[in-house]
């Protein structure tokens, strides 16, 4: 019979990021060679046999226009996807892991082309079950019976007659043809190994570790803070933030032009002070990958933004929660343009929620807003700017309004008519203040 088994719950609310692991922190049952780390999400074998793993997640919202898609991953090179073409439901999977050479590790990981957020409406947000299959048994092979008597030996033969005399030689022949290659005798001894080489320092591809110390900003040896990696970084260059938290207690200023923040699953950026963490100026910066939040409300936005041509994508911002009525929150924010001073700002594939606005859009500033995910804000604040706004979805708890025009913002396209905007972006509520 089986004797290993294995049941897990994630209890806590959140988000997954694309590539991230599924992490439950409950292990309801465990029994059995393997285990199972509530800090990795990573599940171990460490026994061969056939495992049979059921699951399922609770989802609210993505900013995936193709569903949502989990897989389990191995690190024998399983691959076996579930999916949901709805955003808010559950995602449901089941697989065969067949472990032939233990140890091998499991994960259940995002493999959407975005973000996802858990479902804020029950309990129990995901469960994986893992259960080893029966296998036969086989009874030992039985004893050989004795050998049987041997039977009587035959009567001999006649003798043959005199062998008669040896004839002459015969003309040689010809050679035959030739027999084949011996093996090959064994291989000669390995050679020392040579010394190792150096991996050097590229300011085109920067890297980050949070509270590494000593770092050059390899891969291999990274620096410990994202200022030192923007310090070093060229333009055109990425900085990669490798997941970690990262806490920020002043401006982190942005200016080389065509520079790349790039986030891993699991990197989180906690804002400690009132200070604006990001500050984005020049030409075609791009901030990506990132989830981004603070330990208290602060009246501040999490990135404000001047320049041109800059990019926002991936990222998952949101704010500590706030009690009472939103518009008596702390304004913070997820992003801000500066006034007269920006324009061509593309923000795609986010996700803001728990925070008093989304955005700020100051005056004569332009961009386009597509495809992102927001609640629980008072949502995008168009102040006399001119923004395409199109594909944006709304959450639960539901924002305030989503789409507010202010006193002195333009009549006539990009907003109008306002059925047409509230069609393009999911049923938004708008307040026209204009």
């Amino acid at each position: 019979m089986s004797n290993i088994a294995l049941q897990i719950e994630r209890s806590l609310s959140g988000s997954v990021g694309i590539g991230g692991n599924v992490i439950f922190d409950v292990v309801v049952y465990s029994d059995g060679n393997i285990t199972y780390n509530n800090t990795t999400g990573v599940i171990t074998f460490n026994e061969a046999g056939r495992y049979v793993i059921n699951w399922w997640v609770a989802t609210q919202s993505t900013t995936s226009a193709a569903g949502i898609v989990c897989a389990l991953a191995s690190s024998q090179g399983d691959f076996l996807e579930g999916n949901s073409p709805v955003k808010s439901g559950e995602v449901v999977g089941v697989g065969v892991i067949n472990v032939t050479t233990a140890p091998v590790v499991v994960v259940l990981a995002n493999a959407s082309p975005a973000p996802f957020i858990y479902s804020a409406v029950v309990p129990v947000k995901a469960t994986l079950v893992v259960v080893e299959d029966d296998a036969p048994i086989v009874g030992p092979t039985g004893a050989t019976g004795a050998t049987g008597a041997t039977g009587a030996t035959g009567a001999t033969g006649p003798s043959e007659g005199p062998t008669g005399p040896t004839g002459p030689t015969g003309d040689t022949g010809p050679t035959g043809p030739a027999g084949p290659t011996g093996p090959t005798g064994p291989t000669g001894p390995t050679g020392p190994t040579g010394p190792t080489g150096t991996v050097e320092f590229s300011p085109f591809e920067v890297y980050v570790l949070a509270g590494a110390i000593g770092g050059d900003g390899t891969q291999a040896n990274p620096f410990g803070t994202i200022q030192a990696g923007v310090t070093a970084v060229l333009p055109t260059g990425t900085v990669h933030i490798l997941g970690g938290t990262y806490p920020v207690t002043s401006t982190i200023l942005v200016n080389k032009q065509g520079v790349t923040l790039k986030g891993y699953p699991n990197t989180v950026i906690e804002l400690q002070a009132a200070s604006i963490p990001f500050t984005v100026i020049g030409d075609g910066v791009t901030i990506d990958g990132l989830t981004i939040t603070s330990d208290n409300p602060y009246a501040v936005e999490f990135i404000q933004i001047g320049g041109t041509n800059h990019k926002l994508v991936n990222n998952i911002i949101y704010g500590p929660p706030q009690a009472g009525p939103s518009d008596t929150w702390v304004v913070n924010r997820g992003f801000v343009s500066q006034a007269n001073n920006m324009t061509n700002l593309t923000v795609q594939n986010n996700i803001f929620y728990s925070m008093r606005q989304a955005s700020y859009l100051n005056p004569n500033t332009t961009g386009h807003i597509i495809d992102n995910v927001v609640y629980n804000t008072r949502g995008f604040v168009v102040d006399r700017a001119i923004f395409v706004l199109s594909g944006n979805s709304w959450g639960i708890p539901e924002n305030a309004v989503d789409i507010a025009l202010l006193v002195g913002t333009v009549t006539g396209q990009p907003y109008d008519p306002l059925v047409d905007l509230a069609a393009s972006n999911s049923d938004a509520t708008i307040s026209d203040q204009r």
